[in-house]
């Protein structure tokens, strides 16, 4: 497990999650797509190439979810969220946090129906861990 968060050249804030999972990519690939549907949010998708490459886009920021084949039974997952402020990166990275909790749960087969109440105490987490108030 890594996870990063950074600046970029343009003063962007980038989140980026890795995880090394023990699951083979087109398993990786369908739970990050019923995680997609259980999430709630909207976002235009950019660019996909199943099962590696799934990415949405808007006006201020990335999100990017990529697996790779990491032997023939794992897995690993990267997701990048790029904003273009700080606040707006610790709002997102308490739900990107809870999206990959979640999706654990989704390849474990385990029922998942707490999502938001997960997300909305992630993010408390997060602004309280950087300092920053709601």
């Amino acid at each position: 497990m890594t996870d990063v968060v950074s600046v970029d050249e343009k003063g962007r804030y980038q989140l980026r999650l890795e995880r090394h999972l023990a699951y083979q990519r087109a398993d990786v690939w369908q739970a990050v797509l019923e995680l997609r549907r259980r999430s709630g949010r909207t976002h235009r998708c950019s660019h996909a190439a199943p099962p590696a490459l799934l990415e949405y886009t808007d006006e201020t920021s990335l999100v990017r979810w990529e697996v790779v084949e990491d032997g023939p039974t794992r897995s690993t997952l990267v997701f990048t969220h790029r904003c273009g402020t700080r606040q707006d990166g610790i709002d997102d990275m308490g739900w990107w946090l809870t999206e990959l909790e979640v999706l654990a749960d989704i390849l474990d087969g385990h029922p998942v129906s707490d999502f938001h109440q997960r997300a909305t105490a992630m993010t408390s987490r997060c602004r309280c861990a950087f300092g920053v108030t709601p």
